[in-house]
C-alpha cells in the first residue's frame, strides 16, 4: 500500500491529502490520548494543515480523527 501513495503524491501538482484515522477508545483514557495527540498538533504544527476534525463515535467506543493537508507540489 505505501508504493500507491507515493506513486499518487508523486504527481507534480497541488493537491489536497485526507487521512482519516479511526480509534476504538472503550475507555474515556483513550479518548483522551487521541485528543491530546490532536492538541499537540494545533499548537506545534498549525501551518502543516488546512482542517483538523476529532469526532467521539459509536458512543465513545470510537473517535475520527481526518486531517487534510494542502500540498503544492
Amino acid at each position: 500500500m505505501n508504493s500507491m501513495i507515493k506513486d499518487l503524491t508523486a504527481i507534480q501538482a497541488k493537491k489536497h491529502i485526507v487521512t482519516s484515522i479511526e480509534y476504538d477508545t472503550p475507555t474515556q483514557d483513550g479518548q483522551d490520548e487521541v485528543f491530546a495527540a490532536v492538541r499537540e498538533i494545533l499548537l506545534d504544527d498549525l501551518d502543516a494543515f488546512s482542517k483538523i476534525t476529532f469526532d467521539v463515535i459509536d458512543g465513545g467506543q470510537k473517535v475520527k480523527v481526518e486531517v487534510t493537508e494542502n500540498k503544492s507540489k
